[in-house]
């Protein structure tokens, strides 16, 4: 199928509305905390569990990077960041049909968390993170809404290994 057929599909369509929701929600999300929240400012939310708290990660994953050059570190990130995005929605749209559920909805979840932090990295120069999470006095990480769209992602692909049947394994019993 071509893909001009592929993208007149109502259920490619309906994706395409998901992913749209979901960047909104997260580019949102992070105006309100930049307007706001001052910066290091911390709201409990769930108590020992998720605090509001704004930050800017200026790395990637954990700020891995994020002790890089600015004249290095943009370009760097942005450009991978461009790179993945971009393979990932040229994969999404020429792959449609042949992709399952899981699939589906785990590039649904990937691509507009992936855009939104790509957004951000290009526009500010940093991520604005602020989901906190901890338990009690021991923290474990602070993200946003795109990073919990992209765990969510990983977590159909993920499911995807237990659920999905693949014909093509052949057994070697004698």
């Amino acid at each position: 199928m071509n893909i001009s057929k592929t993208v007149s599909m109502p259920a490619f369509r309906f994706n395409w509305i998901i992913m749209i929701l979901l960047l909104g929600l997260d580019l949102g999300s992070k105006m309100w905390v930049r307007a706001n929240v001052a910066l290091y400012e911390t709201t409990e939310l769930l108590a020992d569990f998720i605090d509001l708290t704004h930050v800017q990660n200026r790395g990637v994953s954990f700020s891995f990077l994020a002790d890089l050059a600015d004249t290095y570190r943009i370009p760097l990130i942005v450009g991978v960041s461009i790179l993945a995005v971009v393979g990932m929605l040229y994969y999404q749209t020429r792959y449609w049909n042949e992709l399952d559920f899981y699939s589906r909805s785990g590039l649904a979840c990937v691509i507009p968390g992936a855009g939104g932090n790509l957004f951000d990295r290009t526009v500010y120069g940093h991520v604005t993170d602020f989901l906190h999470f901890h338990w009690y006095e021991t923290s474990f990480f602070v993200n946003n809404l795109a990073d919990c769209f992209i765990s969510l992602g990983v977590v159909f692909f993920v499911l995807q290994l237990f659920f999905t049947k693949n014909d093509d394994v052949t057994s070697n019993s004698d």
